[in-house]
């Protein structure tokens, strides 16, 4: 039976104790760093090479896979933490919405006020200019009447 990598990291002198006290100090890695047996030069997945005895074999299974075990568990705080990030910068995003929705609200309802405001003040204007073209039409009447003189002379 074989498992795992040809070349992994621990196969390098390191042992399971530094990779634990690495983990217990805060340190972990990024999927994307060191090798892995995923990342083999074939591009294809190829297992480990272990040897010795039924016992150091299955040592060997069980170190691979407590690594695998340590990989996945510094990949999924990772992405964790990039999930909570992202998470943050939607919320901050929302609230901007949300703060720029209100604003537009704010805007509608000012624009409609000027808009009513505006139609109040051509309304007057129009009174007025309807009210002198009145007096401008009396006063034109007037005058005809009276014989091209405003004040009319009755001998």
């Amino acid at each position: 039976m074989k498992y795992g990598s040809g070349a992994p990291l621990w196969g390098k002198g390191e042992g399971l104790s530094s990779k634990q006290q690495g983990r217990g100090s805060g340190e972990l890695k990024n999927r994307y760093e060191g090798q892995s047996y995923q990342n083999s030069a074939g591009g294809s997945y190829q297992p480990p090479k272990v040897s010795g005895t039924y016992s150091e074999q299955q040592t060997q299974v069980v170190e691979d896979t407590l690594r695998t075990h340590y990989e996945a568990e510094g990949t999924a705080a990772t992405v964790l933490s990039q999930m909570t990030t992202q998470r943050y910068q939607l919320q901050g995003a929302h609230d901007n919405v949300f703060d720029m929705r209100e604003t537009t609200e704010k805007a509608k309802r000012e624009l409609a006020d000027l808009a009513a405001k505006n139609k109040r003040k051509k309304r007057r204007l129009q009174g007025i200019v309807i009210l002198l073209a009145v007096t401008d039409l009396l006063l034109f009447v007037r005058i005809v009447q009276c014989g091209g003189s405003f004040f009319c002379r009755h001998y």
